[in-house]
C-alpha cells in the first residue's frame, strides 16, 4: 500500500473515507485515532494509504473532492 494523504481533521477524514469505500477502492487508514488523543498536527496526522493499483483512481477523487493530496 502506498500513502495518499496525511490528514489531521477527521470530518474530512471521513468523508474522504466515504468516498473511497462508496467507489470500492481498497484502503486503510493508520493513526486515525492518535489525533483525538494527541493533538499535533504534522505529527500525529492520520494516513491514509490505497492499493498500488488503485491509487491514481483515488487520486482522481480527491481532486472531485478539492482535496490536494
Amino acid at each position: 500500500m502506498v500513502e495518499l494523504l496525511k490528514i489531521s481533521d477527521q470530518v474530512l477524514l471521513q468523508v474522504i473515507s466515504d468516498a473511497l469505500t462508496s467507489r470500492s477502492i481498497r484502503f486503510r487508514v493508520e493513526n486515525a485515532g492518535m489525533q483525538a488523543l494527541m493533538p499535533l498536527p504534522g505529527i500525529m496526522d492520520a494516513r491514509i494509504l490505497v492499493e498500488e493499483d488503485d491509487l491514481s483512481a483515488a487520486a482522481l477523487i480527491l481532486q472531485d473532492l478539492e482535496i490536494e493530496g
